[in-house]
């Protein structure tokens, strides 16, 4: 008689394995390589988490904050890590016509998101889904191209310092005199890896930073009830 494995025993071993699995890309790989082969895991696993779920809350909370500090529909808009279009379906429905780009290092989020796209009815207004083929924070995809607003939503908090020191120095290029980069992090006394890819600066960190690549820099977190704590900023060319 064949021995049958329970059902939660192979649930269990399955996710051990998946486990196994992800800790070694983020050995083996290139950060940003692993994170964005992760990434697509979770896309085959569930859409809506794979991008850190609270599907319908993060997408109201992050449209509705940009609207309050001034987001009108003939604003370009760049949202940087667009994932599943979370909060992007929401811009894109707000935004005038071609005025929503979304970049992500994962193909399957931008996928899905092309899916999504169709089913909300949302594809006649023109929005571009770009893939960051390099996974740098550079911008070259947008050269000769400025946007007023930016957003990095989930970005910062899942990048070790020197990704964005990179994101600092380059994000200029792209920046009118009048844009605006938020941008949310998790704030703490140091600098520290709190999860396999979740990370904590200090807020002295974001001011340096800004002082050196000549920005005005200011604290929005108790504006921005963020349900897992991220803090939010704003960047303004100096």
């Amino acid at each position: 008689m064949a021995f049958m494995i329970p059902e939660t025993l192979r649930r269990r071993f399955s996710t051990q394995g998946t486990k196994k699995k992800v800790r070694a890309l983020y050995w083996q790989e290139d950060y940003l390589d692993a994170y964005s082969q992760h990434t697509d895991l979770r896309v085959d696993e569930d859409p809506h988490d794979a991008i850190g779920g609270h599907w319908d809350e993060m997408g109201e909370l992050q449209f509705r904050f940009l609207v309050d500090n001034g987001l009108k529909p003939e604003h370009r808009m760049l949202d940087i890590g667009c994932g599943t279009l979370r909060g992007g379906r929401h811009f894109i429905r707000y935004l005038d016509a071609g005025h929503y780009t979304g970049i992500d290092i994962s193909k399957k989020v931008l996928a899905y998101g092309q899916e999504l796209l169709v089913e909300e009815k949302l594809a006649e207004k023109r929005p571009k889904l770009v893939l960051n083929q390099e996974k740098r924070l550079r911008f070259s995809e947008f050269a000769d191209q400025t946007f007023d607003y930016l957003l990095a939503q989930s970005v910062f908090t899942h990048l070790p310092p020197e990704y964005i020191e990179e994101c600092f120095q380059h994000i200029r290029q792209i920046m009118g005199i009048d844009s605006r980069f938020f941008f949310t992090f998790y704030g703490s006394d140091e600098h520290c890896r709190r999860a396999l890819k979740d990370f904590s600066q200090p807020w002295p960190f974001y001011q340096e930073l800004a002082e050196r690549h000549g920005y005005l820099i200011e604290n929005k977190s108790e504006h921005y009830p963020h349900p897992s704590q991220q803090s939010m900023a704003v960047l303004t060319l100096a």
